[in-house]
């Protein structure tokens, strides 16, 4: 029982869109990128949180966060810039990509992640 009543309390992230798309050319090889500007909630406020991403390609595509994370993450809205980037040459990277981003404190993840679909022409 204690489980369950745990589980309304947990931590929620509300992100200004998700999902979202990063599109760019690739043309410029190896670091061509794409950027897009989020604002991300938590509720109730958590502390020290880090954004961890994951790529469904790392080794053509990169996905990075700026900030890497927060001290606090609470009501007032915090920007965050999601960033995809080339790895590889420019005939190499072109496609599209999944990628999400997730919030954790410590090694709890504070649902729903941000989705991102990656798109390099």
């Amino acid at each position: 029982m204690a489980v369950g009543f745990a589980s309304l309390t947990a931590p929620k992230a509300l992100w200004s869109a998700n999902p979202v798309t990063i599109t760019f050319s690739g043309s410029a090889g190896t670091g061509s990128s794409g950027s897009v500007g989020e604002v991300v909630k938590c509720a109730p406020k958590v502390d020290n949180v880090v954004f961890h991403t994951t790529v469904s390609n790392p080794t053509k595509v990169s996905l990075s966060t700026s900030p890497g994370g927060e001290t606090t993450c609470g009501p007032a809205p915090d920007g965050v810039t999601v960033t995809a980037s080339c790895l590889v040459a420019a005939p190499d990277c072109k496609g599209t990509y999944t990628g999400t981003v997730t919030i954790l404190e410590g090694y709890t993840n504070i649902s729903p992640s941000l989705s991102v679909t990656i798109v390099v022409t």
